[in-house]
């Protein structure tokens, strides 16, 4: 399969705020390569409760992964990095690979990594991020920080705005990882915050570490298939 024919479905949540190239939710992050599905229902209040996501919100992602697949998504993603309780569910109703959130990431990072000290997540709401939230993967020792309080994007995707300073958002993203490797000695970020990628490039040149978000997830998956 060449990558020009590798299409990714995006189930995004109900939000109109900007997303700059490089957030799961622009098109253009995978070279148009994407077709992006708003549901109704689900907001960024219902994603990050503290409460699982079930009933009619949880219904209407699988009905959306479905009319994705139908239209020949070859792999299918969300736009939120709190959906990893819907896992397992979603996949159940598609047969193309499904992959809800970077968080998938921490078993593997917490394998290759001599101390789960090393890693740290960077998510929208440190707040609102509950065990429940990581589907009984050990999370003991990774060190978790938050947007919340006064950043730009926090402000931004909150209450839905239709502005967003770009150069705020990239600097206090980098200052969050900074606090980070500074108070914790993190060697590694996942980026539980989807719209953070816009900005990970200027992350990874400012810390010197790893960043991991979802769209490497997904690229990692399509480059797989690259023939």
């Amino acid at each position: 399969m060449a990558m020009s024919e590798f299409t990714v479905g995006v189930i995004q949540l109900n939000t109109n705020f900007p997303r700059p190239l490089g957030d799961i939710g622009n098109p253009e992050t995978f070279g148009s390569q994407s077709i992006v599905v708003k549901l109704d229902l689900a907001t960024v209040a219902d994603a990050i409760s503290t409460e699982v996501i079930d009933g009619p919100l949880l219904d209407e992602m699988v009905e959306v992964a479905l009319q994705l697949e139908a239209k020949g998504c070859d792999l299918i993603t969300t736009s939120c990095g709190f959906l990893l309780p819907v896992q397992s569910h979603v996949q159940a109703n598609v047969t193309v690979p499904f992959i809800s959130t970077s968080l998938l990431l921490l078993p593997f990072l917490k394998t290759v990594h001599s101390s789960p000290n090393d890693i740290g997540i960077l998510t929208f709401d440190s707040r609102a991020l509950r065990p429940h939230h990581f589907v009984g993967h050990d999370i003991g020792g990774v060190v978790v920080q938050g947007l919340e309080s006064d950043t730009e994007l926090y402000r931004v995707i909150s209450t839905d705005e239709r502005a967003l300073d770009e150069e705020r958002a990239a600097r206090e993203g980098t200052e969050r990882v900074t606090k980070l490797i500074d108070e914790f000695g993190v060697r590694c970020v996942i980026f539980e915050c989807t719209n953070l990628s816009p900005y990970k490039s200027q992350v990874r040149s400012a810390t010197g570490i790893a960043v991991f978000d979802l769209v490497d997830l997904v690229a990692f998956h399509r480059n797989a298939l690259k023939g």
